[in-house]
C-alpha cells in the first residue's frame, strides 16, 4: 500500500493525466456529461492545491485514518483513467478522491 506521502504524488500524478484527456473529452457527445467532467476535475484540481498549500506535517496527520480509503478511491481513479473511454468512472472516481480530500482539509 502507497504511504500517505506518496498519495499526494499520486494525486498530482492523477491531475496531469485528466488534463491530458482533454481532446478525448471533446469527442463526447453528451454535453452534461462533458460539463460533469470539467466540473469534477476542476475541484480535484483545487484540492490537490489546497493540500500542497497546507501544512505539510499536519495534512499528513489527518490523512492518516482515511488512508485506506483514500488508497483505494486513488486505485479507482487509477483503473478508471486507463480505460478513458469511460467518462462517468472517471467522473465518480474524481468524486471519490475529491470527498474524501474534503474531509481533510475544507475546500472552497
Amino acid at each position: 500500500m502507497k504511504t500517505t506521502n506518496n498519495m499526494l504524488s499520486q494525486m498530482r500524478e492523477q491531475v496531469a493525466k485528466l488534463n491530458q484527456l482533454q481532446p478525448i473529452l471533446e469527442q463526447e457527445p453528451d454535453e452534461s456529461k462533458k460539463q460533469a467532467f470539467l466540473k469534477q476535475r476542476e475541484r480535484y484540481r483545487k484540492a490537490v492545491h489546497e493540500l500542497e498549500k497546507q501544512d505539510l506535517e499536519n495534512i499528513l496527520a489527518k490523512m492518516k485514518p482515511l488512508e485506506v480509503e483514500l488508497h483505494q478511491a486513488l486505485k479507482s481513479l487509477d483503473n478508471a483513467l486507463q480505460s478513458v473511454n469511460n467518462t462517468v468512472n472517471i467522473i465518480s472516481g474524481i468524486r471519490n478522491v475529491s470527498g474524501i480530500v474534503a474531509r481533510i482539509i475544507p475546500i472552497i
